[in-house]
């Protein structure tokens, strides 16, 4: 495993939360990517909304992005865990275990899956490699 980092989900606003917490937190966004710019077709009025948004302050790392309509977030359900695995055999593995007794929610390709374990807490696991 290279990393487990947490990531929050918004519903809109994500873009401005995460100027909040750089602010807030003398760190800065290193890396945000709209919908309109991903490998994921989405209506044109959700184009702006964050796909993925990183930030960075000293030793603390998160990753955020907006929901979507077909996948809204509340409190409480608006966040997961984020582990970036090098090895393929092992990101499959991990994915099976976690998700034995829970509900996948997005299943696993080459690059990502989604799961919420048993106990109810959502992981996205994916591949670090390009």
């Amino acid at each position: 495993m290279k990393s487990l980092i947490p990531y929050l989900v918004f519903s809109g606003n994500c873009k401005e939360a995460m100027e909040f917490y750089a602010n807030v937190l003398n760190g800065a966004i290193t890396s945000l990517t709209t919908f309109g710019t991903s490998p994921i077709e989405v209506s044109p009025e959700l184009n702006n909304r964050i796909f993925d948004c990183e930030l960075e302050a000293e030793k603390i790392h998160f990753k955020a992005s907006d929901d979507l309509p077909n996948h809204s977030v509340k409190s409480g359900n608006n966040f997961s865990l984020f582990v970036s695995f090098s090895e393929n055999k092992e990101k499959e593995n991990v994915f099976i275990k976690l998700s034995q007794g829970g509900k996948v929610l997005f299943p696993l390709d080459d690059n990502f899956g989604m799961l919420k374990d048993k106990f109810g807490i959502q992981w996205m696991i994916v591949s670090d490699k390009d």
